[in-house]
C-alpha cells in the first residue's frame, strides 16, 4: 500500500484494513482537463457474500461555497468511480457481479450547507469527530471481540496490529480514559 499523505488519510486506511478491506491510497483514477491526475485519497474493497464492496473515501475540508461542490463532483465523478471499480474488479478477479460502491468524505472542517449538498450527490460526509466516535471506536471494539487469532497473553488481552499505529493510539487513549 502506498503511503497516505495525511494522518486523517492514514486513519481512514487503518480503519478500512481493520474491517477487512484491501486498501489503496493515492489510487490514480483519472486525468484532469489540464493534464493533471485525479487520485482517490483512500479506497478499500472486499468481496462479501458475492458482492464487491467498495468504500471510496476522500479526506479534507469542506469550507463551503460553489468550489467545494465542484471539487466533490470531480472527486466522485462517474469516470473516477468507474476507474476505481474496474481496478478492483481486476485486482480481485471479480468480473461479473453486484458492486456496492460507497462514497464517503471524512471532513476535518465542514459547513451544514455543503454536507447537505454532498448528501444530494450521494456522498456520505462524516465530520471527523463523528467518524472517530461512530466508525473507529466501533471497529476497534468489534475487532477485539472477534480477532482473527487467539491472543497468547494472560487474561486474553489483545492489542491491535502494530502497523495500525493511529488506531493503537486511539485505543490506548480510550482505554486509559484520556478521551472525552
Amino acid at each position: 500500500m502506498p503511503f497516505t499523505r495525511t494522518w486523517t488519510e492514514e486513519l481512514v486506511a487503518e480503519w478500512l484494513q481493520l474491517n477487512g478491506y484491501l486498501v489503496e491510497a493515492g489510487l490514480p483514477a483519472g486525468v484532469t482537463p489540464a493534464g493533471g491526475r485525479y487520485a482517490a485519497d483512500v479506497v478499500g474493497a472486499k468481496v462479501s457474500k458475492n458482492v464487491l464492496e467498495i468504500i471510496h473515501a476522500e479526506v479534507g475540508q469542506l469550507s463551503g461555497g460553489k468550489q467545494s461542490i465542484i471539487s466533490l463532483q470531480n472527486k466522485f465523478s462517474q469516470n473516477v468511480c468507474a476507474t476505481i471499480e474496474n481496478y478492483f474488479r481486476q485486482k480481485l478477479g471479480f468480473a461479473i457481479g453486484i458492486v456496492n460502491y460507497q462514497k464517503m468524505y471524512v471532513a476535518s472542517f465542514w459547513t451544514k450547507p455543503i454536507v447537505n449538498a454532498a448528501s444530494q450527490l450521494g456522498i456520505n460526509v462524516k465530520p471527523l469527530p463523528d467518524f472517530i466516535r461512530q466508525e473507529v471506536f466501533e471497529a476497534i471494539q468489534d475487532w477485539k471481540k472477534h480477532p482473527p487469532h487467539q491472543p497468547k497473553t494472560q487474561g486474553n488481552i489483545i492489542t491491535l496490529p502494530e502497523s495500525q499505529w493511529l488506531l493503537q493510539l486511539i485505543d490506548y487513549l480510550q482505554s486509559y480514559e484520556l478521551l472525552r
